[in-house]
């Protein structure tokens, strides 16, 4: 694999209707990573447990291209299915705080996301009868087990990047003054639809985040405009907590949610909520 060229894992539904692991080729254009190892790779994190796995997917796809298939638009999945933990930041875009009059937060502001919440692209996501925000952001993949990383050590422990749309039921936040309910509805944690290698993202703190609605550009921003960079955010969770492979942190969201519109625009059942990061992709959900 050449460098520069974007590594992306990701998972799907083969003809069979399995999930399958894969390297994308472009979209819709995969490796299918069971048939190219004879059946020794099932899953991305199986995959990426292994020491030199990038060693092992670089020698299949110079001699097992014969296993690229065409898969359908449909077809593709969370890339990981079985994370132990999705990690939250919340208040974590200057230009958020600055449109909502908010102080700029001098510590993380933090939550967790459960396996019921998880979604992927193309998937639907029942907002429950509730007044749910979009909030598109980049995701953090850990790669290796760690703990009590330091900021200036923690892209080792990096593994890539992915899109998540943190759909949020803000009435039920206002209504428990917590986070908890209102960030678990049942596919409110929608990721991918590829983690793209860290070691092909130039400079993950210099990246166009944008979520549209139904056309409509909602959310127009960078990464750099967070409070607490991406390292910063593993050193603090890796402070008290081990991060293992697979564990996905959700950095935070920039200006232009819902509420941050007057009147509120809250998601509404039918609408296409479109999130995209550059190098990266689109992660697009239909609300229901």
């Amino acid at each position: 694999m050449a460098r520069g060229e974007v590594m992306r894992l990701v998972t799907y539904l083969n003809e069979n209707g399995v999930l399958t692991p894969g390297i994308e080729l472009e979209r819709c254009k995969v490796l299918n990573l069971t048939k190219a190892s004879d059946g020794k790779i099932t899953s991305i994190m199986q995959l990426i447990q292994e020491e030199n796995w990038k060693d092992t997917v670089a020698q299949l796809l110079q001699s097992k291209l014969n296993e690229v298939e065409i898969i359908n638009e449909t077809s593709y999945r969370a890339p990981i299915y079985a994370s132990d933990k999705f990690l939250g930041v919340a208040l974590n875009y200057k230009d958020f705080c600055d449109r909502g009059n908010l102080s700029l937060p001098t510590t993380l502001k933090i939550f967790g996301k459960y396996q019921s919440a998880l979604n992927y692209d193309g998937g639907t996501f029942d907002i429950q009868g509730q007044k749910c925000t979009y909030e598109g952001e980049l995701g953090v993949v850990i790669g290796k087990e760690c703990r009590n990383v330091k900021a200036n050590k923690a892209t080792e422990y990096i593994l890539g990047y992915t899109i998540i749309n943190d759909f949020s039921a803000n009435n039920l936040i206002k209504e428990d003054i917590q986070l908890f309910r209102g960030k678990n509805l049942d596919g409110a944690f929608p990721f991918g639809p590829v983690i793209a290698t860290k070691d092909e993202i130039e400079n993950p703190m210099k990246l166009h985040i944008k979520t549209i609605v139904d056309g409509e550009v909602r959310q127009d921003s960078c990464t750099e405009n967070m409070v607490f960079d991406i390292y910063d955010q593993i050193e603090y969770f890796s402070s008290f907590m081990t991060l293992k492979p697979g564990d996905i942190i959700a950095t935070g969201t920039p200006a232009g949610t819902a509420l941050q519109f007057n009147p509120p625009r809250f998601v509404q059942p039918g609408q296409k909520i479109e999130v995209s990061i550059e190098q990266i992709g689109s992660l697009i959900i239909t609300v229901k």
